[in-house]
């Protein structure tokens, strides 16, 4: 299964959903353009300030953000970490 960046999905939902250019939802969002453009390109994560902000803008829950991009971020760590593994064992408790 692909991931996709939290920051494709506030895209589709909060920029396209409701007609916006990058500039204008940035400009909502009090945000540079190049700021959101990184976020919304996956560039950049969506941090607890940007996800308060369309919080407050555009309404839904920042909770929802956030956790979407913990487990976004959890997910590439993961996939990492298989892909290399540190030198670790599991603890056995006695």
């Amino acid at each position: 299964m692909e991931l996709t960046h939290p920051g494709e999905m506030l895209k589709i939902e909060i920029v396209e959903g409701r007609n916006l250019t990058i500039a204008k939802a940035a400009d909502l969002l009090g945000v540079t353009r190049p700021t959101l453009s990184n976020i919304l390109n996956g560039k950049a994560a969506i941090t607890p300030n940007i996800a308060l902000r369309v919080e407050t803008v555009f309404g839904g829950a920042a909770r929802f953000w956030v956790r979407l991009q913990s487990s976004y971020d959890l997910s590439i760590a993961k996939k990492g970490f298989m892909e290399n593994p540190p030198k670790i064992t599991r603890y056995n408790f006695a």
